[in-house]
């Protein structure tokens, strides 16, 4: 074969089996699906389930919490507490994902949150979202809690240095009822 024409076919051949991550929208069918793996995430914290949760989390999260046993531990223990200290969900609803946006070999969308919490004996909204992330060409979400990012947008950057450049995180906020 001649070797002028073999550099581009390899160039072809490797354009395909690592594809790049695009920005743009989901499918009606991937938003369905990203929408009810939030609400099971979120019908998890409700429950106090903490296992759904760890197993469910972006690797990023559990890199900065010193890994998989630490962002365990840690997550289980936040669980137990938010209960101890009369912290009780209401409801906690996932709203429709947002467009994606490109980082690296993954795929980011932010899907809203809306939450009726009861602190103590006050009722609570929590207006936030969740960071969706999956690798491109997969179905499997993993997912960062976006309350923290509210208060330390910087943290997003930490988490997915290579997230596309210009990516603002919605608004969110907690109010007495």
């Amino acid at each position: 074969m001649d070797r002028r024409l073999l550099l581009p076919l390899l160039a072809l051949l490797l354009s395909m089996t690592l594809p790049p991550a695009f920005a743009g929208e989901l499918s009606p069918g991937d938003s369905k699906a990203l929408r009810e793996d939030v609400q099971a995430m979120l019908d998890a914290f409700g429950r106090g389930d903490a296992e759904l949760i760890i197993a469910r989390t972006h690797p990023s999260l559990k890199r900065l919490a010193g890994g998989d046993e630490a962002y365990a531990r840690m997550t289980r223990e936040t669980v137990k507490e938010l209960r101890k200290a009369g912290v009780t969900v209401i409801s906690d609803d996932a709203g429709v994902p947002g467009r994606t946006y490109a980082a690296d070999d993954e795929e980011v969308s932010f899907v809203p949150r809306q939450s009726l919490l009861r602190v103590r004996e006050s009722p609570m909204r929590s207006t936030s979202f969740m960071v969706a992330v999956r690798r491109v060409g997969t179905t499997q979400w993993r997912f960062i809690d976006g309350a923290a990012l509210l208060d330390n947008p910087a943290l997003l950057r930490q988490l997915l240095p290579a997230l596309e450049p210009g990516v603002t995180l919605p608004k969110g906020g907690m109010e007495a009822l």
